[in-house]
């Protein structure tokens, strides 16, 4: 965590409980616990933003219906890419693809 080691986090701990004092220690730890949890919660929908972002684009107005029979469906790509491609990979081929046709 950090390059920070077992001990250096203990000194860490002890430094703030003497600062802090053991009234205040507890609601320190309470409300980083708390800002940590935010962070990784926005962290998390930022990560799923990010890799559904091709499911926005692919949304189009219901009057256009033929556009969707003109896709291919993901079984078809996904056995045109290079063999050992991640998911990652074909997911982020498809979407340049998709990008290209518009």
């Amino acid at each position: 965590m950090f390059g920070i080691g077992p001990e250096e986090l203990m000194l860490i701990a002890i430094i703030a409980l003497l600062v802090l004092g053991p009234e205040r220690m507890p609601k320190v730890m309470r409300d980083v616990g708390k800002v940590v949890g935010d962070l990784r919660r926005t962290s998390d929908e930022l990560r799923d933003d990010f890799m559904n972002a091709d499911k926005y684009l692919e949304a189009k107005p219901a009057s256009t219906p033929s556009a969707e029979a003109a896709t291919p469906p993901a079984s078809d790509s996904a056995s045109s890419g290079p063999a050992g491609e991640s998911a990652f990979d074909r997911e982020m081929r498809e979407a340049r693809e998709r990008l290209r046709e518009t």
